[in-house]
């Protein structure tokens, strides 16, 4: 862990506590109480000042952390300017209590009411991956727990709100407005528990930056609706428990960004692209049963409402009734959203069903071909093994086409190494012959030609070397034609040799020469 770890995060723990200790516990009495008032002022500067610092620090290129994506870094900057707005407003405040007035509305409410817009847009983009059906679910339970903590509002605070008098339009207005962004920041934490389920934020930086933000933003909106139930009426105390909501919520939020910052990054690091297109389902967990917990307690409230004789319950019904029946057709839209999703998953499913089914055709289908081409192999082999050199394997493509060439190539030379076997043990036979003719011409006087030396060229030049060429042979008479005696030798289909059994056709033997290349053999065509 980096060293700078314990120092900030200490810090900022040991600020807490001394806040804790001081407006909760009173220690140090009335001295210290005095600079304890100031703990939401502070705080609101420390978390802030920590999220624009953590969220505009360059990343240097060995630092092993996780990259901002998108319009991440723009998205807590956002927030952190949020918690500036806000400690701006608390510094004006603090001067009017110093001034011995307490104004609404007043230049305070300026800062005050920058804070809500800046945390809703820092939250709205925040990155998720390019999901539209995920989109879509995200969305729907957000508004289905907005909508029901609204309606809860209505019937908690909201409704005698609006129905009290006040000195101007802006008072009013600001007196609903602040509750209810309180109201819409609570449920914008439902909204995180269920971004955090995205494929993005499974990384450790990503995800617990979003949880502990998550939690400094219930801390916040818990205590800024507390205040106002109890400025509502009446008891609020100033430097008590109820002040330190802000501060800690505000801390906690410059917190998350910090640890999104420099939490170390895992080692393959999800991007924002999804892989292969996601479209996977929001999972059914906790988080997914909020708003609809919401919802059956929004019904209770209604019941209670329905059945309450108050003439101020009597007043808040028709919103009530009207933003529960909202409610209602959330979740219904929902329910239609679900089925249509799970409509066109099947039929994905059923496409990839037939996909598979055609691939396992095609497999199999090449799989018998494999089969048959091997068994030709085996076939061809085998009569290779058994002296046919004739043999020769009919594959003109696929897979084992090459296997096919490299057999038939084989096949060729076996036949030519056969022939010129063949042909060797005929010219051993007729120089052996041959010479038996010259043993009897020295004892006999006369040279008679063996039949056996007709057939072959080269025995030719060497009897008119010899000057033999006027012998005869056993059979019959074979006179030896004329031939220049530096021609070479030609081995042509005119040759008078007869043809050998398993002597291959003249187009296995043809030999091509080219000027400055050497012999290259040419394969026969195999029909």
């Amino acid at each position: 862990m980096r060293s700078h770890f314990r120092v900030v995060l200490g810090m900022v723990a040991g600020i807490a506590l001394l806040m804790i200790l001081i407006l909760g516990f009173n220690v140090g009495g009335e001295a210290l109480h005095k600079v304890g008032v100031f703990s939401p002022l502070l705080g609101a500067f420390i978390g802030g000042i920590l999220v624009l610092v953590s969220a505009n620090i360059p990343i240097r290129p060995e630092e092993n952390v996780e990259p901002w994506l998108r319009r991440e870094k723009t998205a807590w900057t956002l927030i952190g300017y949020g918690c500036i707005a806000w400690g701006i407003g608390e510094c004006f405040w603090r001067y009017y209590l110093s001034q011995g007035q307490s104004p609404f509305p007043s230049l305070a409410d300026l800062g005050y009411s920058s804070l809500p817009p800046l945390l809703f847009w820092g939250l709205i983009l925040q990155p998720s991956t390019k999901s539209d059906n995920r989109r879509v679910f995200l969305l729907l339970d957000s508004l289905i727990a907005m909508g029901a903590l609204l309606s809860i509002a209505w019937f908690l605070l909201l409704g005698s709100l609006a129905q009290s008098p006040a000195e101007s339009v802006l008072a009013k207005f600001l007196g609903l407005y602040y509750p209810t962004t309180d109201v819409a920041l609570l449920s914008c934490i439902i909204f995180l528990l269920l971004r955090g389920q995205d494929r993005l934020y499974q990384t450790p930086a990503r995800r617990v930056g979003l949880l502990v933000a998550g939690l400094g933003l219930a801390i916040f909106a818990v205590s800024d609706f507390y205040f106002n139930v109890q400025q509502n009426l009446g008891t609020f105390v100033d430097g008590s428990w109820g002040d330190l909501g802000w501060p800690l919520g505000m801390m906690t939020i410059g917190v998350a960004v910090y640890l999104r910052r420099f939490l170390p990054g895992t080692a393959g690091r999800v991007t924002e692209e999804p892989a292969e297109q996601d479209t996977r389902r929001l999972h059914f967990g906790p988080a997914q049963t909020l708003p609809y917990f919401l919802l059956a307690f929004l019904f209770f409230v209604l019941a209670f409402n329905v059945l309450s004789s108050d003439k101020g319950q009597q007043d808040i019904r028709p919103v009530l009734l009207i933003a529960t029946l909202f409610v209602t057709g959330l979740v219904v839209l929902r329910q239609v959203v679900t089925m249509l999703d799970n409509e066109r998953l099947m039929r994905n499913q059923a496409t990839t069903l037939q996909q598979l089914e055609k691939v396992y055709q095609d497999i199999e289908k090449r799989k018998n071909i494999l089969e048959v081409g091997v068994n030709h192999l085996k076939e061809v082999q085998t009569r290779l093994a058994n002296g046919d050199v004739r043999a020769r394997a009919q594959i003109m493509g696929g897979d084992l086409w090459p296997l096919a060439t490299g057999l038939n190539l084989m096949a060729d030379r076996m036949m030519r190494s056969e022939y010129n076997q063949r042909y060797a043990q005929k010219l051993a036979k007729a120089v052996s012959d041959f010479s038996q003719a010259l043993e009897r011409k020295r004892d006999e006087g006369r040279f008679v030609l063996p039949a056996s030396c007709l057939d072959v060229q080269e025995m030719h030049s060497l009897i008119r070397v010899l000057g033999l060429g006027s012998g005869t042979s056993q059979s019959a008479p074979h006179p030896i034609p004329p031939r220049p005696v530096n021609s070479p030798l030609t081995f042509s289909s005119e040759t008078t040799a007869p043809a050998f059994p398993h002597q291959p056709p003249a187009s296995s033997m043809r030999e091509r020469r080219e000027p400055g290349k050497q012999r290259q053999y040419i394969p026969p065509k195999i029909p």
